[in-house]
């Protein structure tokens, strides 16, 4: 299907193990929807721990770069739960998973986030945005974090780079769960992981807590618990998976087909919200004389959008911010004709497309390095929610 093959999947896997979830630590940074120019203070921590009074183990850093996509496999790895989120302003707090190398007491402190310009979301295995991630759900990410203080410490922020839920990441990952034994006396599943690549099974078992709200997908609908039977393959989202072991399981779905409708209705809601907002990229460069702009698409979006997209067509073009928020698309859009499509080098954070385009005239934000949504020709230019706008000024978050 063309939502398995989205520009996420050429990623750097993720190092954590396969169903076993390792929060990590990490500094504390003021919480912000920073400009993108800002982002330069942002760097990753490669190590998963760093010792303050010892030189030799302190982490690696990569330093995000203002207008560029960062290098395949410098981000780090991170789960949680997601227990806060504005979705407008793409920010949000995880309680991290916790890890054997932690102080107890430094156990379920949240952590602040804010989305990456190309930061993606997967949910039910398609393209998300926040609004479509339920709180409480738990969450792999791939993050950035500010690495002044050398050293982790409780709390503190991170930069957004990926954020997908376990079905996705377990899809990603070519991993299901074998179901060992069902007790629905004491409300619980034992599974274990399994590797679709090489039939190779975990080590150990887990065994997930069960209730009453837990919806199982069956077919092209809902099943019952008793629809549950040893030996079946299934995936899981959980939830609480931080304070009460491996966690509750929320979701389960039974076979293929109740796992490809979730990932279709999913893509559907995706669709629908990008051709209202419009396919979000950087200005690449912009040719004055010419009146020409150079927009590279982020990637992480269906790319069965971009066909809409045809040579000598006329696109709306909308300057946003890091937030991925426009302004008044109405009355702010620039009609622009599609010079040139071409395939660029895939980066992470890349669709790799580009679009050259020629606007009607050149607004003050068409400037590199800055965020421009596009909208097709065929695609509907409404009005957008007042709360989600970056116009008048007095909407902004202080």
């Amino acid at each position: 299907m063309a939502h398995d093959e989205l520009s996420i999947m050429n990623n750097q896997p993720t190092v954590e193990r396969p169903f076993t979830r390792r929060p990590f630590s990490f500094f504390p940074i003021r919480h912000s929807s920073l400009p993108l120019a800002a982002l330069s203070s942002f760097v990753i921590l490669a190590s998963s721990w760093a010792i303050a009074d010892d030189a030799e183990k302190k982490p690696t850093s990569y330093q995000l770069q203002p207008g560029q996509f960062p290098p395949e496999g410098s981000a780090h790895d991170l789960a949680g739960e997601l227990i806060q989120m504005d979705h407008v302003n793409r920010t949000g707090q995880l309680r991290p998973d916790r890890r054997d190398d932690q102080r107890t007491d430094d156990y379920d402190r949240a952590m602040l986030f804010t989305l990456l310009p190309y930061g993606t979301l997967r949910y039910h295995g398609a393209p998300a945005e926040l609004r479509d991630i339920p709180i409480g759900t738990h969450l792999h990410g791939q993050f950035y974090f500010d690495a002044k203080l050398g050293q982790p410490v409780r709390g503190g922020s991170g930069q957004a780079f990926l954020l997908e839920d376990d079905f996705s990441f377990h899809q990603r990952q070519q991993r299901v769960w074998r179901l060992d034994a069902v007790n629905l006396g004491k409300n619980t599943v034992t599974v274990t992981g399994l590797s679709l690549i090489d039939n190779r099974l975990d080590a150990k078992p887990t065994v997930f807590q069960l209730n009453p709200a837990t919806r199982l997908w069956k077919d092209r609908g809902f099943g019952v618990l008793t629809d549950l039977a040893v030996g079946q393959t299934l995936l899981i989202n959980v939830s609480v998976a931080t304070l009460k072991g491996p966690g509750r399981a929320t979701d389960i779905w039974l076979n293929d087909e109740s796992r490809t409708l979730a990932t279709e209705l999913q893509l559907e809601v995706h669709r629908a919200h990008q051709k209202s907002h419009g396919l979000p990229g950087w200005i690449h460069a912009v040719d004055n004389t010419k009146s020409l702009v150079t927009v590279i698409l982020f990637g992480g979006y269906d790319p069965g959008l971009t066909n809409d997209f045809k040579l000598r067509s006329r696109v709306a073009a909308l300057v946003a911010e890091d937030s991925l928020r426009s302004y008044d698309q109405i009355n702010d859009r620039m009609y622009s004709e599609v010079l040139e499509i071409k395939n660029v080098p895939l980066d992470p954070g890349s669709s790799g497309l580009q679009l050259v385009i020629k606007p009607e005239n050149l607004l003050e934000g068409f400037r590199p390095r800055r965020v421009l949504r596009l909208l097709a020709a065929t695609w509907p230019l409404s009005e957008l929610p007042w709360e989600e706008t970056l116009w008048p000024g007095d909407n902004r978050v202080k």
